[in-house]
């Protein structure tokens, strides 16, 4: 081989490199996604798609085995508020409560009464993946996030009104985008 033709080869075996460790170090964009409201100026930071959680008990035929979770943030001129939205499908009745746990414990959340106009947006961060699904948000401080986004499994709990109660999970490599939005949106 020629001097120029080896220092080619160098050269692009480098350049391939770089571009592998710089695709690496942006893996977690992929995940997240930033909407800017054209009407309001408001800025929503979502999950690209939404965890999909499974139903822990075959719930009969015809009824729907999924649910969904995801966080968002809202950014109104520098102002942030973060919120967990979740969609939980209604086939077996209107839930009385949802409730999210953590490897197993209960989540630090609080339900939030959400109108997304005053919020600066002109639409729901998420769309529901099925026109049964009920939706729930909730204000979600910085260690409910962190939470989440180490989490090694997470369930949510539908109680309904009879007593009985719908349950569905996901596993850590669900959360990877959860993950990924933490560390971009989660407050010191």
């Amino acid at each position: 081989m020629k001097p120029t033709a080896l220092h080619g080869l160098r050269g692009y075996a480098l350049a391939w490199l770089a571009g592998m460790l710089c695709a690496c170090a942006s893996a977690p964009s992929q995940y997240i996604v930033e909407r800017l409201d054209p009407v309001t100026g408001s800025t929503a930071g979502v999950l690209a798609a939404p965890v999909q959680l499974v139903t822990t008990r075959n719930r009969g035929s015809g009824r729907d085995p999924f649910a969904a979770l995801a966080p968002f943030e809202i950014d109104r001129m520098g102002n942030r508020e973060m919120f967990l939205w979740i969609a939980a499908p209604q086939d077996n009745g209107v839930p009385a409560s949802v409730r999210v746990l953590c490897n197993d414990q209960p989540l630090a959340v609080t339900p939030a009464h959400l109108n997304m106009q005053q919020h600066g947006l002109t639409r729901a961060p998420y769309a529901r993946s099925a026109p049964w699904n009920g939706e729930w948000y909730f204000d979600l401080p910085s260690e409910a996030l962190q939470c989440l986004a180490s989490a090694h499994h997470v369930s949510v709990i539908a109680q309904l009104a009879d007593g009985s109660q719908d349950e569905f999970t996901a596993d850590a490599t669900q959360l990877q985008g959860v993950a990924a939005f933490a560390m971009r949106y989660a407050q010191p």
